[in-house]
């Protein structure tokens, strides 16, 4: 391949295809480049700091294919303005339920820190209520497993109030209260409040 400096439109590319007619007489295309090199600074020596969003995108992937794999219906709603991540439903036609996904991979006091509550304009942080959604999915990752994850799934109702759950998934004799709701993906086919 042949780059030729730049003209009054910038780089001509010599190639031997044409893209959407644009060769030109001489053999050259305009603008196009078949190979573009890049490095990107991978911070050595800074400890690496979570990103909540990220951390959030990541963790709302894995419950679409976590669900998914166990058998689920699942829609999207069209942008971000709504207080759920998903629509989920067991398949033959099971009861359409509300899920919001909150993540947490940062070990706090030996458990996990998960705030089912929403931001809102003005008024600041809310707690979710059965009017927002029907179940909280509260993905850990656990810190220094390798990728290791545990699900909890909670009906609106066993945390109404409640403004911040601590989950221990390595320690089973502490804080049982939030146990019973580990990895259950098996009641969200019978509906809420069936459990």
């Amino acid at each position: 391949m042949a780059v030729n400096g730049g003209g009054e439109s910038g780089v001509l590319v010599r190639r031997s295809v044409a893209i959407c007619g644009a060769r030109r007489a001489d053999g050259t295309v305009r603008g196009f480049l078949s190979r573009i090199f890049a490095v990107a600074d991978e911070g050595e020596g800074r400890e690496e700091r979570k990103n909540p969003k990220r951390m959030g995108e990541l963790s709302q992937a894995a419950f679409l294919v976590k669900a998914q794999s166990l058998g689920f219906g699942l829609a999207l709603p069209w942008g971000d303005s709504e207080k759920y991540d998903f629509v989920v439903w067991a398949r033959p036609g099971g009861r359409l339920l509300r899920v919001q996904v909150k993540a947490t991979g940062r070990l706090n006091r030996g458990g996990y820190d998960v705030q089912p509550v929403y931001s809102t304009r003005g008024e600041g942080k809310k707690i979710y209520t059965a009017e927002d959604i029907d179940v909280l999915a509260a993905h850990v990752v656990l810190e220094g497993k390798d990728g290791k994850d545990v699900w909890y799934l909670l009906p609106v109702e066993a945390f109404a109030g409640v403004k911040s759950l601590r989950l221990f998934p390595d320690l089973k004799s502490r804080n049982p209260r939030w146990e019973g709701y580990r990895e259950s993906w098996e009641w969200l086919g019978a509906g809420v409040g069936a459990r």
